[in-house]
């Protein structure tokens, strides 16, 4: 168990990085320019969106950091969060693969590991949620008391 607490606290700084990431996108990607074109209310649903985004990544970062042994535990509501998490960011790769453009992340690739230019790798987020996944899965045998 105590590497599964090391590798989830790893995930907890990914998650620090990807949300901090989040700071750079507005600059990188012209959000300014390119949200001027768009009707208020889709500019005003995209700010929201974005910092709620940022703010769920952030809650899973807190809660990898100060539940890191629930988590690992693979009981109750600890395996289930895990799961949860290991879900959102499972769905997350194959978004940025198939439906973000290509262009952008040929523009942005940095040798196929973590941070691209503000951003994160999709196997970034595979790693993270295989993580989460094998969490869930320790314990399986174990008394649900």
């Amino acid at each position: 168990m105590r590497a599964h607490l090391l590798l989830l606290w790893i995930a907890g700084f990914v998650q620090v990085a990807i949300a901090s990431a989040n700071l750079f996108l507005p600059a990188k990607l012209n959000y300014r320019e390119n949200l001027s074109r768009v009707s208020p209310i889709i500019r005003q649903i995209f700010v929201v969106h974005s910092a709620y985004i940022v703010g769920v990544v952030l809650m899973f970062a807190a809660v990898t950091f100060g539940f890191a042994g629930d988590l690992a535990s693979g009981r109750g509501l600890g395996r289930f969060l895990a799961g949860a998490i290991a879900v959102f960011w499972l769905v997350r790769v194959p978004v940025q693969l198939l439906y973000y453009d290509a262009a952008l992340r040929r523009e942005n690739r940095s040798g196929g590991h973590g941070l691209h230019g503000g951003r994160v790798s999709p196997g970034c987020h595979l790693r993270r949620s295989l993580l989460r996944a094998r969490t869930v899965s320790v314990g399986r045998g174990n008394d649900r008391s």
